[in-house]
């Protein structure tokens, strides 16, 4: 876990709950474990937050069809509500909110950070012996997030 104090120790204290971000084509449960025990014990909220982007071959169908994405952020959107679920059965004192946006993970993820007593992501683990250690998402959050942040290895 990383935590800085705010530019200079200035400015109000975060006052928001826990901002994790997810993505549905890998295993979370790691995350998502710590992120609810961590709402659930400081007694506040929790955004989930899954960024995607549309695949490289819709791209132009885009400038065609400005609404071509729109199915597959549904389709996002309600894998994210069941991925979910369980763990709303489980936590069921944590208020939780969640969302599935299109754009850069690591920038969005910063942007839904602000206010936020903590910000939490997953990390892979890398099997090359050279290069970082994490991924570029992690990166900008940890070089980035106005709150503070936890890496939780999901493997």
């Amino acid at each position: 876990m990383l935590v800085r104090a705010p530019d200079g120790g200035a400015g109000p204290a975060p006052d928001g709950g826990i901002v994790a971000g997810v993505d549905l084509a890998h295993h979370s449960d790691r995350l998502l474990g710590f992120a609810f025990t961590e709402a659930a014990r400081r007694g506040g909220a929790l955004h989930v937050l899954h960024c995607w982007s549309l695949p490289p071959v819709y791209v132009y169908a885009g400038v065609m069809d400005p609404h071509i994405g729109d199915e597959l952020g549904q389709r996002a959107a309600e894998a994210l509500e069941v991925l979910l679920e369980p763990w709303r059965r489980t936590y069921s004192g944590v208020r939780v909110s969640h969302e599935a946006v299109t754009g850069a993970a690591g920038a969005r993820l910063v942007d839904a950070a602000k206010g936020a007593a903590l910000l939490a992501v997953g990390r892979r683990t890398r099997k090359v012996p050279l290069g970082p250690h994490v991924g570029p998402v992690a990166h900008a959050a940890v070089h980035h997030s106005p709150a503070p942040v936890a890496v939780v290895p999901l493997d």
